[in-house]
């Protein structure tokens, strides 16, 4: 009875994926929409993805916001951890500088490497864009809780950098850093909730290896 049901299930989204790729084929090219103010590409959850997996892709996409605005956040700590002057901390310098180009090279290389992938995955039901998902995603998770830690001089506002910040009597830049923290932490969290998700359906969907190199 189990194994019928999920036989049930899988050719349901297959006739859903068929019917998504037949509308997508009949609406011709679209006009590009995304990022909205310098348009490169087409995208639109509600169009491009079935019903079953949209809630899935949503999310996902969420986790990508959510991992600019920490970004962000992560940046704007590293700047008050540069002008705060803490005791001991003498790379404030280095720590904005790069927290600086992981706001631009993340959010940019976050956006192709991991979550275009998925978003195509789901789209096309294609194993090669899971594997690209998997592998990168995989070192997003690795990234967000090496950010947690706050290494000083790795960029990061996180508890490290928090601690000294705190010891020293620097509240502002020791409430941002708390802030970050907590950001990288649930962001981190996240994305294995995430990636366990998209696992499951790519292995509810049969896809192999073998296929994704084919």
């Amino acid at each position: 009875e189990r194994l019928l049901r999920k036989e049930m299930e899988l050719e349901e989204r297959e006739r859903e994926l068929a019917l998504q790729t037949k509308r997508l084929k009949n609406q011709g090219p679209k006009p590009y929409n995304f990022p909205p103010l310098w348009p490169v590409m087409y995208h639109n959850i509600d169009e491009e993805i079935t019903d079953s997996n949209r809630v899935l892709v949503r999310n996902i996409f969420r986790s990508w916001l959510f991992t600019l605005g920490t970004l962000l956040l992560n940046s704007t700590s590293c700047f008050l951890i540069l002008i705060a002057h803490a005791v001991g901390v003498n790379t404030g310098a280095t720590d904005f500088g790069v927290g600086l180009v992981y706001t631009i090279f993340v959010g940019m290389a976050s956006f192709f490497l991991w979550y275009r992938p998925v978003y195509n995955a789901f789209m096309k039901e294609k194993a090669l864009y899971y594997y690209l998902f998997f592998v990168f995603n995989g070192f997003h998770i690795g990234f967000q809780f090496y950010m947690l830690a706050g290494i000083p001089g790795s960029g990061s506002g996180g508890l490290i950098n928090m601690i000294s910040m705190i010891s020293d009597g620097k509240i502002l830049a020791g409430v941002f850093c708390i802030i970050t923290s907590a950001l990288w932490a649930c962001g981190g969290t996240l994305s294995l909730f995430l990636y366990n998700k998209v696992y499951s359906h790519y292995k509810l969907q049969g896809h192999t290896f073998n296929e994704a190199k084919s």
